[in-house]
């Protein structure tokens, strides 16, 4: 059930991007030949006006296929009806309605025969749709919800970071950490200063870890168990350094735990406030999206450890339906996030590169 929610969720984010790209094409007079979801065979597909819907096999992407908008096609003799050639990649497209024909044969309608902001502002829509669309979830789920904010002890474990000191240590998920190095910690904010202060000294945990009877949904806590763990914080975490934006300064010392969503208060907020702090997040986000992309040219961070595919997408949103629907609205505003920043990158296959090669064209002539 995750990972058809994951599948959904995917092609709501390329929807949205594809339908920016599609309303301010139709808002140019561009003949838009297929709008489609997904790429390879056609699934689905039906026609309105001068455009077709598809659905594809491969639900990994989408596209808006435009009257001209291949380079190759469009030159002074090439045919007419070629200026709406598909790609192997998308999938060949069936014939061509009437409409669809007479579309192609007015150069007036091509994409690349359109004047320089038109063909900006047509590629850059996709992307500021996605930045849109995650502003509206996360607004939606302040106003909704609440501002959140973590609530005073007890410090419950909610994730554990693979191969960082406190899952060395045997720190799990579910523990509750009541001191460390003898002195109480009521609040996460308290165990943050312990091990930032640490210097990279031992720190000994004393932590209670429940001892649950029954499983899944129905499994409640029977008893609990103390455990005395020492854990030896760490610095130069590069990625998590990234993401903080704390790179080349003062070493950062981590034990590598965060608190579980359960140890959070949501304060109501009014709309208004709800639309700023959304926009804030949406900023925030970026900022450590570009921070990550910095890194990777850089060298900072291997690509294995920042960089996933759809499948690794797929799983991830996966995971998170199984934390609740706070969990999935969070993960659909990092991806239409990253989708947006990703795509405005100056790389020939994406927007971003589209937006380069209209520019240097703009200027050299």
């Amino acid at each position: 059930m995750g990972t058809i929610l994951a599948i959904v969720i995917l092609g709501i984010l390329v929807f949205v991007h594809e339908l920016g790209h599609f309303l301010v094409a139709k808002y140019n007079r561009v003949g838009v030949l297929e709008f489609a979801l997904g790429f390879g065979p056609i699934v689905y597909r039906f026609n309105y006006g001068e455009t077709t819907y598809t659905i594809r096999a491969i639900p990994l992407g989408g596209f808006v296929r435009m009257s001209g908008d291949d380079p190759s096609l469009v030159h002074d003799g090439a045919a007419r009806v070629e200026a709406g050639g598909a790609s192997p990649i998308e999938g060949a497209q069936e014939e061509l309605t009437p409409i669809q024909q007479a579309m192609i044969k007015d150069e007036s309608r091509w994409f690349l025969r359109q004047g320089y902001l038109a063909r900006c502002a047509i590629v850059l829509a996709g992307p500021l749709f996605n930045f849109l669309f995650a502003w509206f979830l996360a607004s939606g789920m302040y106003y909704s919800l609440g501002v959140p904010e973590l609530k005073d002890g007890p410090v419950t474990v909610g994730v554990v970071h693979k191969d960082l000191p406190a899952d060395l240590a045997g720190v799990k998920k579910g523990d509750r950490v009541v001191t460390v190095n003898g002195k109480t910690i009521a609040t996460f904010k308290d165990l943050v200063q312990m091990v930032t202060s640490s210097e990279g000294q031992v720190l000994t945990f004393v932590i209670e870890r429940p001892v649950l009877e029954g499983e899944g949904a129905a499994s409640k806590e029977v008893r609990h168990e103390t455990l005395t763990i020492p854990v030896n914080p760490k610095a130069g975490v590069a990625e998590l350094d990234v993401l903080e934006g704390r790179e080349g300064g003062k070493p950062n010392y981590r034990v590598g735990i965060s608190p579980t969503l359960k140890a959070v208060s949501y304060i109501p907020v009014g709309f208004g406030e709800a639309v700023q702090v959304g926009g804030e997040l949406i900023v925030h986000r970026s900022l450590e999206t570009l921070r990550v992309l910095r890194a990777l040219l850089t060298g900072l961070i291997a690509p294995h450890r920042a960089i996933g595919g759809p499948i690794e997408i797929i799983k991830q949103t996966a995971a998170s339906a199984d934390e609740g629907w706070v969990a999935v609205i969070s993960m659909m505003i990092f991806l239409n996030i990253t989708l947006g920043v990703m795509n405005l990158l100056p790389i020939p296959v994406l927007d971003g590169g589209h937006l380069t090669l209209f520019t240097i064209e703009k200027i050299i002539g």
